[in-house]
């Protein structure tokens, strides 16, 4: 009966995610780390002063934010091997990658896969709660160096990644892939905006990334996509971290679209659903309140000046008239 059920979600492109289904045996979640301290090499994605400060002994520091440029954009990955060799981190190591908030212990983890680590184990319990293991086994962690040692030399997984030209020209084809979205209801809709512009991908369909890490912790996650389906959410850091949700957390033959909607959006020309424009009223309200704040300053300055210069004036007057 399980095989029949299974058969006929197939049939409907619909892709079953269980207790039964295998995840990528290179990104995977644990709640148990006990065993892997001593035999993996371990990264803390939280600050570099929390890892600093009480860690897995001995824990590398890589912050989310260690990967991202200016704006949120993300850096070439020319500038992330050189991040990840003064890390200390070895391509072929089995690393564990641990954390407090999910979306930048996931983003870390996702990185470190796309840029071809051999094996990356994901621990779901926080290390501000003690990572599930022994108090001996807590202690400092490891700032990065000045210098690259070793010399990370991971091939990055381009096979997962899609860019913007790309996943342009396969959306005017016959045969468009399929799309899901991570962001929240109200962004998918146009109704929340943090870019030029509010809307989706065409023919996205939206499953918001909390409602997709709570389907996946009961085990009752259905992915309603075709193999080799792009993800995205709203810019690189949340859309790599959604991308590793589905992917450690389902098994999902997934591909991602790194640099999000918040790119995609500030691209006039290319295609989208539900499109909606930022308030022109308030963006010109918000434009104007720092100069119109300048102007009242600057009028209080003149009329002060006006006013002791009137009041001089008419002193130097008085003494004149006194003396003649």
């Amino acid at each position: 009966m399980r095989k029949f059920f299974t058969a006929v979600l197939f049939l409907l492109g619909v892709t079953p995610i269980g207790n039964g289904h295998a995840a990528d045996a290179a990104l995977s979640y644990t709640d148990q780390a006990s065993s892997l301290i001593g035999h993996v090499t371990v990264v803390d994605a939280r600050s570099e002063d929390a890892c600093l400060h009480s860690t897995i002994r001995g824990a590398h520091c890589l912050p989310a934010a260690s990967f991202l440029g200016p704006h949120g954009r993300l850096a070439s990955f020319r500038e992330i091997y050189w991040l990840l060799g003064t890390a200390g981190l070895p391509e072929q190591a089995h690393v564990l990658v641990v954390g407090d908030d999910p979306t930048e212990r996931d983003f870390v983890a996702g990185m470190l896969y796309l840029c071809g680590q051999r094996k990356i184990s994901i621990l779901t319990v926080p290390v501000s709660r003690g990572a599930g293991l022994k108090q001996t086994q807590m202690g400092e962690g490891t700032g990065r160096g000045m210098t690259r040692n070793p010399i990370y030399q991971g091939v990055v997984r381009e096979q997962r990644i899609v860019l913007r030209s790309e996943l342009a020209q396969a959306l005017a084809t016959a045969h468009p892939p399929s799309i899901l979205d991570g962001r929240s209801e109200n962004e998918y809709w146009g109704e929340r905006i943090r870019a030029m512009r509010g809307g989706h991908l065409p023919d996205a369909q939206p499953l918001p990334m909390l409602k997709a890490r709570a389907q996946i912790a009961k085990a009752d996650l259905q992915l309603p996509l075709r193999s080799g389906a792009v993800v995205y959410a709203n810019d690189p850091f949340e859309t790599i971290a959604y991308f590793t949700l589905l992917r450690a957390g389902a098994g999902a033959d997934i591909r991602v679209f790194t640099d999000g909607w918040i790119d995609w959006a500030n691209h006039p020309s290319l295609p989208m659903d539900s499109v909606t424009y930022p308030d022109p009223l308030v963006i010109g309200k918000l434009a104007q309140q720092p100069a119109t704040r300048m102007n009242q300053d600057q009028i209080a300055l003149l009329l002060g000046g006006f006013l002791m210069l009137v009041t001089l004036s008419a002193g130097f007057f008085y003494l004149g008239k006194r003396r003649s």
